[in-house]
């Protein structure tokens, strides 16, 4: 990309991915590397230039190999100037940042009137609102949304390359990055899910009822019916049919603990109940019930230690 700006034949699509990919570090070293790579090309191409010419006079290819670095030079300069303006304007816009530790819950009020309720070991980042198109906001882990209706500035979500657009409506997204699978569960209004990874596309409209079910490593999705409530709101923990990987991954966020397995059997499992106001000690208790292994259940699972009160966000 660097060589077709440097060509001038890059087009807008080009550029705008260009511009996209300087959010990446690794993206910003490639085109440095490039930036470089044709600098010394341009300047081996003239000095080779100088050498093998034999029909002009000393003056004359001298000139014409300044006027090549100079070119090169310029271009160079407005390609790095691009990249500096753009990581500016980036790193110098405003958000507020609202965060929950392990074990710990928050009800938001964002600008626009929105409500959020932002669950255990989780993070917000609000954009401004004001003179935009759109009102955007970066989720990692999981929140409810109760977004304030407005047609003139829809409402963005986006989570793990995934966005999730709204006008004004209820809904709840889990994405915590450690888990398997993503959703997406709408209990008020409609909304529309877009995704674009490597083996998956996705762009889906959600209305009441129904919930969007993304397995990250196996690349699939389904939309599948809901008539219950979010659970994790009345501070309740629920398991439907859930991976025990992923139950794992809920106590030990809910609970701000770390726990082993000992029993690598029950990663086959997938569990369903509900707890609320429930030790640790009991949900394990009621994990070795479910799983047929009562009698040893205190060997199943141990508790390592507490888990640091900031959370991995």
């Amino acid at each position: 990309m660097v060589n077709r700006y440097l060509e001038d034949k890059i087009t807008k699509a080009d550029f705008d991915s260009f511009l996209n990919g300087l959010d990446d570090p690794e993206v910003r070293e490639i085109y440095s590397e490039a930036l470089k790579s044709s600098f010394e090309n341009s300047l081996n191409e003239n000095s080779a230039y100088i050498l093998t010419s034999k029909k002009q006079t000393f003056s004359h290819q001298l000139g014409k190999y300044w006027m090549g670095v100079a070119a090169t030079l310029l271009l160079l300069a407005s390609f790095s100037f691009l990249i500096f303006n753009y990581l500016q304007n980036t790193d110098t816009q405003s958000f507020t940042l609202y965060q929950t530790v392990f074990a710990e819950q928050k009800n938001i009020s964002l600008p626009d009137g929105t409500k959020v309720n932002l669950n255990v070991a989780s993070s917000l980042e609000q954009l401004p609102f004001e003179n935009q198109e759109m009102r955007k906001v970066n989720l990692r882990g999981e929140a409810f949304f109760q977004v304030a209706k407005d047609k003139s500035q829809p409402f963005e979500i986006t989570t793990q390359a995934m966005k999730v657009m709204v006008l004004g409506t209820a809904f709840n997204i889990s994405s915590y990055e450690e888990d398997e699978i993503i959703e997406v569960s709408v209990t008020e209004g409609t909304v529309n899910v877009s995704l674009a990874w490597e083996y998956l596309i996705i762009d889906e409209t959600l209305t009441i009822g129904q919930r969007i079910q993304i397995d990250k490593h196996a690349k699939t999705y389904q939309i599948v019916e809901f008539n219950e409530p979010i659970h994790w709101i009345a501070k309740v923990l629920n398991f439907s049919q859930t991976d025990f990987a992923q139950v794992m991954n809920t106590l030990e966020r809910w609970y701000a603990l770390e726990l082993a397995v000992n029993d690598s059997s029950l990663y086959d499992l997938k569990l369903s109940g509900q707890f609320k106001d429930k030790s640790i000690d009991e949900v394990i208790s009621a994990i070795g019930f479910l799983a047929n292994k009562e009698a040893d259940s205190n060997e199943l699972i141990k508790v390592i230690s507490k888990k640091s009160k900031l959370s991995k966000n």
